[in-house]
C-alpha cells in the first residue's frame, strides 16, 4: 500500500500559485504525473485539484472503473438501499460492504505489492484491501443512482494512519469522506486537520490536489501597507 505514494505522488507536494500554472508542466519520468488541461476536479480542504495523466495507475484505475453495476452479487448487497436518501445510502454501502469484504492484503490475495482488483473480483472472493473495498463501495452507490461525477477515489495521507485510500462522495456540494473504517460518512470539512488528500480519480479524470498560494506582487502590498514599527 505505502508503495503507491512514491515517485507517482511527487508533484502533489508542489505549491503553486494559480490552476494555470499547470497548463505547460511535464515530470522528467514517465511513472510521475504529468498535468494538462482538462475538466475542473474535486477541490476539496482548501486544494486546487490540477487534471493530470498518471500513467503509474493507468491499469489500476482501468479495473476500478469497470463497470459492475449489473453484477448480481452486488445488486442483491444494494437491494435494501433503493429507497433511502443519499446520505443514508452511503451509509448504508459503507456498512453493507463491510460486513461482505473481509481485509486481505494484496500480497496475501494477489502475490503482489499492490493490486485494484475490480469490484466482480473484490466480491467474488469476499475479500480486499482499502482500495479494493473503496471500488466496490464506488460502484455500489453508481448502481443505486449516484452520479459518476460526483464519486471520487482519492489517495492522500492522514497525520496519524499515515496513507490512505478512501471513497469521496459529493452531495449538493459538499464532500463525504467514506474511509476503510466501516463507521458512518464524515463530511470531509471535519477531517480537515489530519487529512491530506493527494491524488483523485474520477469518471472524467484524475487530478493531483495542490495548495495555492497568494501571487507575490499580492504579498509585497500588502507587507507594504502594513504600519511601520517605531
Amino acid at each position: 500500500m505505502r508503495g503507491i505514494f512514491t515517485g507517482a505522488l511527487c508533484a502533489a507536494a508542489a505549491v503553486i500559485t494559480s490552476p494555470a500554472a499547470a497548463d505547460s508542466i511535464e515530470t522528467s519520468r514517465n511513472d510521475k504525473p504529468i498535468l494538462v488541461n482538462g475538466n475542473v476536479g474535486p477541490n476539496m480542504l482548501g486544494t486546487v485539484a490540477l487534471p493530470i495523466r498518471a500513467a503509474r495507475f493507468t491499469e489500476s484505475w482501468t479495473r476500478a472503473s469497470a463497470d459492475a453495476t449489473s453484477l448480481p452479487q452486488l445488486q442483491q448487497m444494494i437491494a435494501p438501499a433503493r429507497n433511502m436518501g443519499r446520505l443514508q445510502t452511503v451509509n448504508f454501502v459503507q456498512s453493507a460492504v463491510h460486513a461482505r469484504i473481509r481485509w486481505m492484503s494484496d500480497a496475501t490475495q494477489w502475490g503482489q505489492h499492490d493490486y485494484w482488483a475490480t469490484a466482480e473480483q473484490t466480491l467474488s472472493r469476499g475479500a480486499g484491501d482499502m482500495e479494493d473495498r473503496a471500488i466496490v463501495k464506488m460502484q455500489a452507490l453508481r448502481a443505486l443512482g449516484f452520479n459518476p461525477n460526483d464519486l471520487f477515489l482519492t489517495l492522500g495521507r492522514d497525520r496519524v494512519g499515515g496513507p490512505l485510500v478512501v471513497l469521496m462522495v459529493r452531495i449538493d456540494g459538499r464532500y463525504f469522506m467514506v474511509d476503510d473504517t466501516g463507521g458512518p460518512a464524515v463530511q470531509l470539512d471535519r477531517r480537515s486537520y489530519e487529512f491530506q488528500p493527494q491524488i483523485s480519480f474520477g469518471s472524467n479524470g484524475s487530478w493531483v490536489h495542490a495548495r495555492k498560494l497568494a501571487p507575490r506582487a499580492t504579498m509585497r502590498t500588502a507587507s507594504a501597507a502594513a504600519p511601520a514599527r517605531n
